[in-house]
């Protein structure tokens, strides 16, 4: 993209690309830094050994499969509510994942049920980023655009029911 904004449609001047390349390093510099900290806080979290005795407590607590995935779904919301996407993979992956498994669910599917969450907790209120970066840029309160999406957030969670419940859905061109 650079080539072809510098030579073919001229947009940006060779000048401009110290200030081009800084305005990305401000960008970046803290999604790097808190991506580092979760990698970080995700390996603790391995070498503790914290799967298997979360695995361990949850399944001797809960022997529903059904129960377990609706608390696995309630967390998710809330943190993605909270925990940009990426840190919030790799933290809470090598936790759930394992619960996931011992109750039988396909490691792709808790994956999209993973995402899906996270993606329905960014533009769930009160917290939701996605409101607060919408309202930002529109000038639009907060709480406006929360109640013009609630009926899109209501059809969300209806969807995040049948892929939990129905995983042929989720892993149906995987051919699992």
């Amino acid at each position: 993209s650079l080539i072809v904004s510098l030579f073919i449609y001229r947009t940006i001047k060779i000048r401009d690309l110290p200030k081009i390349m800084l305005e990305g390093i401000h960008s970046y510099a803290p999604i790097l830094i808190i991506l580092s900290a979760a990698v970080a806080f995700a390996r603790v979290i391995t070498l503790m050994n914290v799967a298997t005795i979360v695995s361990e407590a949850v399944l001797s607590a809960i022997s529903s499969k059904v129960v377990i995935l609706l608390l696995i779904n309630v967390l998710l919301l809330f943190v993605g509510m909270i925990m940009d996407t990426g840190p919030a993979i790799l933290v809470f992956t090598p936790v759930l994942l394992p619960v996931a498994e011992a109750i039988g669910v396909d490691p792709i599917h808790f994956g999209i049920i993973m995402c899906v969450n996270l993606a329905i907790g960014f533009v769930t209120p009160p917290m939701g980023m996605n409101l607060f970066v919408t309202s930002n840029m529109t000038g639009v309160p907060a709480m406006s655009i929360a109640k013009k999406a609630a009926p899109f957030i209501a059809a969300f969670l209806v969807c995040l029911l049948l892929i939990n419940f129905v995983p042929q859905i989720s892993l149906l061109l995987v051919g699992t």
